[in-house]
């Protein structure tokens, strides 16, 4: 997938591994920013604690513009957990004070599709 602006994956490299979160692929396909990333977790599924993160850090990351975000969560054998994504408008709708943070926490953990472990199949 085409790449993402090396200051924006630098800092999410920073502010997630932190949190157990391992950046280990960024892109841009079809104006969506689609991540993939690894979690310690053993046990599979997206612990919606991990989806506020990255949010947060993407918008604390000074000139990101908001977009919709999709991603892939995987343990480090590359075994998918689940997929999540943010939508444009529900972080402009934050941004301009349009709906409140439990509203979009809300839809954000809606969005989430996780699964015990399973190893992706084409």
């Amino acid at each position: 997938m085409p790449g993402i602006d090396e200051a924006l994956y630098e800092h999410l490299e920073e502010h997630l591994m932190s949190q157990n979160v391992y950046l280990t692929d960024a892109g841009c396909v079809d104006g969506t920013l689609e991540l993939v990333y690894e979690t310690v977790l053993p046990t599979g599924g997206v612990p919606p604690r991990q989806v506020g993160t990255v949010v947060v850090s993407l918008r604390e990351f000074e000139g990101w513009d908001p977009q919709n975000v999709g991603a892939t969560v995987t343990n480090p054998d590359g075994v998918v957990h689940g997929t999540w994504e943010v939508r444009e408008e529900w972080l402009r709708a934050l941004d301009a004070g349009d709906i409140s943070e439990e509203e979009f926490s809300r839809r954000a953990i809606e969005a989430v599709r996780a699964w015990g472990p399973r190893t992706e199949t084409n």
